[in-house]
């Protein structure tokens, strides 16, 4: 073989190979490897916007339910305050001085219709599904309230007819009274145990900050007037109590200096022959239940929690309701202090009543003689008061360590 024919098959069969291991040009826009990294991002996008969006909606369903509970309560919250002035209005009717039946009577239409209103209001709301079942409670308070006074109305007009003129209502009668009465106290108890309470726990296991008021009718100091002789004595005062002779009745009594006290009680308004009058019969002073003399200085052991107890006793021959009972302290480079009203809810004839009334380190100083002046309020048909006040003179002194 000639030499030019050998060289170039050699330079042709080395460039063979070359040729055959040549590697096609890809494309620069899609780089090998790069396809399966976008479609791993774009799946894990894919994933973000799922649960974010499962959490947005589970916020906002949230929302929607923590609106709806609070939206309800709130609801709620105005019938149960709705039906705790009216509760408020008809204990001042019953404990107000110088009340009379008819007055008692027309206050109780007032109260019926008004109540009414808010048992309609509170069948009216439509709950979440966590209070539903004890909605129910809600509006079966209300009405309890309805019926519970439409029946004292009731049973007030017999009891005050089978008194006749003899301003004593019989016992029967009075305990009827007292049954209907039991009505609007159980309404507290159905309110609190089956719907407040209940729905307390609901709110708290759903984390959800919202509170159910409390809805009290019957104000606690008439919750002895449950008792058949109690509702007597206070259905007695409402007539005026018992009629006596003559313009008055001559009453001897303790007063509060420890003198005894000879008084003629006036038998005038609101009731014509009924003796009406009160005696302050004591003051005392807690701790230590120490007895204030009025004729000399009484030195006491000052505490933080400090109040007078005060004694009155009925001096006329009616039944006495809200025997109110003011303290002001008076002391050199001390401006006067009124201590609160103190208050005893009935006091029948003869019987004595105590009230404490509190009052604080503030109310006092302790380098002058401090002057409490104790004054009971005439009750309507009285009309000596001379034995309703007493002045004490008190010195305070640091409780010794």
């Amino acid at each position: 073989m000639p030499a030019f024919l050998s060289f170039f098959d050699d330079e042709y069969d080395e460039a063979l190979p070359e040729r055959s291991g040549r590697k096609r040009p890809t494309l620069s826009g899609a780089p090998r490897g790069k396809g399966p990294q976008r479609l791993l991002v774009l799946a894990v996008g894919i994933l973000v916007v799922i649960v974010a969006g499962y959490f947005l909606v589970q916020r906002c369903q949230r929302d929607r339910e923590v609106s709806s509970y609070q939206g309800f309560v709130a609801q709620s919250n105005e019938v149960a305050k709705a039906s705790g002035t009216v509760g408020s209005e008809f204990s001042a009717a019953i404990l107000t001085a110088g009340q009379t039946p008819d007055g008692l009577n027309k206050s109780l239409n007032r109260e019926i219709q008004a109540q009414q209103q808010i048992a309609t209001n509170a069948a009216a709301l439509s709950a979440p599904d966590g209070l539903s079942p004890y909605t129910p409670f809600l509006v079966q308070s209300m009405q309890y309230r309805v019926s519970g006074l439409q029946g004292l109305q009731r049973a007030l007009t017999a009891a005050f007819a089978a008194a006749g003129t003899t301003g004593q209502v019989p016992l029967e009668q009075s305990a009827a009274v007292a049954a209907t009465f039991q009505r609007l106290i159980a309404s507290d108890v159905v309110y609190t145990d089956s719907y407040q309470d209940p729905s307390k726990q609901v709110l708290a296991q759903k984390s959800i900050n919202a509170t159910v008021d409390d809805s009290q009718f019957v104000d606690p100091k008439l919750i002895e007037f449950a008792a058949p002789q109690r509702m007597q004595s206070i259905l007695n005062a409402l007539l005026g109590g018992t009629p006596v002779d003559g313009g008055g009745t001559v009453v001897t009594s303790t007063a509060a200096d420890g003198s005894v006290v000879t008084v003629t009680e006036s038998s005038g308004a609101p009731t014509a022959g009924a003796l009406h009058g009160t005696t302050l019969i004591s003051t005392a002073f807690n701790p230590g239940t120490v007895q204030l003399d009025p004729a000399s200085v009484n030195e006491v052991d000052s505490a933080n929690s400090m109040s007078l107890a005060i004694t009155v006793q009925n001096s006329g021959d009616a039944t006495e309701v809200s025997v109110k009972i003011n303290i002001v302290l008076r002391a050199k480079g001390m401006d006067d202090r009124a201590l609160p009203t103190g208050e005893i809810t009935t006091l029948d004839p003869g019987a004595q009543g105590t009230v404490e009334i509190p009052f604080g380190l503030s109310d006092i100083v302790f380098d002058s003689v401090v002057t409490a002046k104790v004054t009971v309020e005439k009750v309507p048909g009285e009309q000596n008061i001379d034995n309703n006040i007493g002045v004490y003179q008190i010195q305070f002194r640091l409780k010794p360590a």
